[in-house]
């Protein structure tokens, strides 16, 4: 029976720390009551709940928001009247500054950073029996703080670097970044927790981020800013550790068997049996009218459309196409894709929302296809490692390998990447980030939007300042010192 690290107390342990500011501080921090201030952080223990309740904004991200905000802006969706009303704008390119999903996401990385910030305050105070347990907290707050400053950077642009715990007038004061700046910090962050987190944790922590996690993040920010031999460095230690393998059946990724295998440098944590930690994005992979056997009971109504163009892409025989994506005709709904990627679960819940597969944030294959990608930038060989390395993913599909003849230059290795990557990460919140780094999103989008299934003839359009999102209008309204806090060009 696998083991995961358990986060079951994490709402009574929020309960305990934070007072719920929600909307009503800048940058929706929630800041240590001054009574709790005192009364915890004294202990090893007290730590090692802090540290949980650091990683339980992610999870909530992956069950809440990520899907909405991330596989809806792409061409693996395609638009419906049926969405909510705030998924069709974010689809569709015209969100604004308050929308339901994407403020939210604000608000739990910034409550990410205050939550490590309150750990890296105090941690140095605490005695602990093991000077290594000590370093390995501390890392996990070093690596969560920096993951969402990374999240931040490529999704809001430049954005303050708050490394302890303030008041908010003290808050505001502190003013935007650059974007550059704002993943400098966060590479500090990431650097400084490989340095400090071990290879491994024992059995029953196994599932937290590990030196290798911290590395791997590193290297995905460092692909964003094209610093490819910075990339590769990281790149090339995880893949020499000898810890990582892909999977040996692209269905094994995505199994509740097989999470925390080899094939995953890091995954958000879930487990079931009704204890408030299950997987719930599951449910929302398809409408709550539709009935198979992997959604007895249905799903949800937040259920996006995949897009035919997607679902077209796929060559024949290819192994993941149905594994991905469910053909159904509801006698309720016209359309008939949607994704039952994470549905596969050895054990069904009584509970649609209480899945207990994890999320995968970083895949050992997303590890060896960015090293992919560098070894071409690095020059073209159809007889190199980049080849057989993208065959690799290609032959796990049940394909046939790529050669000279269909790839025969640089430029053409790149979009077969770009590509193949679309297959490969489908429903795991990558292709978004992927055009944005490959300079292709506006392109795309807007090609997309010809398409005759988008059923909106062409009316929505991708300009170039929606490349990150809008800064949510509330922290404006919070500090309105245009030196210090500014809304993006364009918005």
């Amino acid at each position: 029976m696998k083991t995961k690290f358990n986060i079951k107390f994490i709402s009574i342990i929020i309960m305990m720390m934070m007072i719920v500011s929600c909307n009503k501080d800048f940058l929706d921090l929630n800041p240590i009551s001054s009574y709790n201030a005192g009364s915890f952080y004294k202990t090893q223990t007290d730590i090692e709940l802090a540290i949980i309740g650091c990683y339980s904004q992610i999870e909530y991200l992956t069950n809440q928001t990520t899907e909405a905000v991330l596989e809806s802006r792409s061409d693996n969706i395609t638009y419906s009247n049926s969405y909510t009303y705030s998924e069709a704008r974010i689809h569709t390119f015209v969100e604004g500054t308050s929308n339901e999903w994407v403020v939210p996401m604000w608000q739990a990385y910034w409550s990410t950073i205050d939550r490590c910030n309150a750990v890296l305050d105090r941690i140095d105070n605490v005695t602990f029996s093991d000077e290594n347990r000590h370093s390995n907290l501390k890392g996990e707050a070093y690596f969560l703080r920096g993951y969402a400053y990374f999240q931040l950077g490529w999704l809001y642009g430049g954005v303050p670097k708050i490394d302890h715990q303030m008041t908010i007038d003290e808050i505001k004061k502190i003013p935007r970044s650059s974007q550059n700046e704002t993943f400098s910090f966060a590479a500090t962050d990431l650097t400084q927790a490989a340095l400090l987190l071990p290879d491994v944790w024992e059995t029953k922590e196994v599932g937290k981020a590990t030196k290798y996690a911290a590395k791997g993040i590193l290297a995905r920010m460092y692909m964003f800013q094209k610093k490819y031999s910075d990339a590769k460095i990281l790149l090339s230690e995880i893949i020499g550790s000898g810890k990582y393998a892909m999977a040996d059946k692209f269905a094994d990724c995505f199994s509740d068997l097989y999470d925390n295998s080899p094939e995953h440098v890091f995954q958000i944590q879930y487990k079931s049996g009704n204890v408030g930690q299950g997987n719930n994005y599951v449910a929302h992979e398809i409408p709550e009218d539709i009935r198979t056997d992997m959604f007895p009971t249905g799903g949800d109504s937040r259920a996006l459309l995949v897009s035919s163009d997607l679902y077209n892409k796929y060559e024949r025989g290819d192994l993941r196409r149905d594994f991905t994506i469910l053909t159904s005709m509801s006698p309720l709904r016209k359309w008939p894709y949607w994704y039952q990627k994470f549905a596969h679960a050895s054990k069904r819940p009584v509970d649609k929302s209480d899945f207990e597969v994890n999320m995968p944030i970083l895949r050992y294959t997303d590890v060896k296809m960015m090293y992919a990608e560098i070894l071409n930038e690095e020059g073209y060989n159809s007889n190199g490692e980049a080849f057989a390395i993208l065959n690799q993913v290609r032959t796990r599909a049940g394909l046939s390998p790529l050669t000279s003849v269909q790839v025969p230059t640089q430029e053409s290795y790149r979009q077969a990447m770009l590509d193949e990557r679309r297959l490969e990460f489908a429903a795991e919140f990558l292709r978004w980030f992927d055009l944005v780094r490959a300079g292709k999103a506006m392109s795309v989008m807007n090609a997309f939007f010809q398409k005759p299934e988008e059923h909106i003839d062409g009316i929505y359009q991708m300009k170039e300042y929606q490349i990150i999102f809008a800064i949510p209008n509330d922290e404006l309204l919070l500090n309105t010192d245009p030196t210090i806090m500014w809304q993006n060009p364009g918005y």
